[in-house]
């Protein structure tokens, strides 16, 4: 059975980053860099959807996204952003920092890199 972009995403916020399965970040990531996923962070529900956030603001930084999709992403998730995040221990990422995110992207970085590249997407016809 598949699962939806928005269960995973509502599995992200319940559970938290920290928890996801690397299958769902990486199908995440690839959704943002190659099937033009914008989220809508109202339909996404949990105490970690700080988490979903931050994940959004780092996926919009990559160099695979245009200038036009990157701003788009940031600002589809800017106004979900706390005024006064709350610090996590599991935090070094600034941008997880000022999300008051759970736990970082770091742990998944090896998973999404070989993804965001220009010469996957023309290898697999995006």
């Amino acid at each position: 059975m598949m699962i939806s972009v928005t269960d995973m995403l509502n599995r992200i916020a319940r559970d938290g980053l920290g928890y996801a399965d690397p299958e769902d970040v990486i199908h995440i990531a690839k959704s943002v860099w190659y099937y033009d996923l914008i989220p809508d962070l109202s339909a996404v529900n949990g105490p970690f959807r700080n988490d979903v956030g931050y994940l959004f603001d780092c996926l919009a930084r990559f160099n695979v996204l245009t200038k036009e999709r990157k701003l788009a992403l940031i600002d589809a998730v800017a106004p979900y952003k706390p005024a006064c995040p709350m610090p996590s221990e599991n935090c070094l990422d600034p941008r997880a920092i000022a999300w008051g995110a759970s736990y970082d992207l770091k742990a998944f970085m090896g998973d999404i890199l070989p993804f965001q590249t220009r010469h996957y997407a023309a290898g697999h016809g995006w």
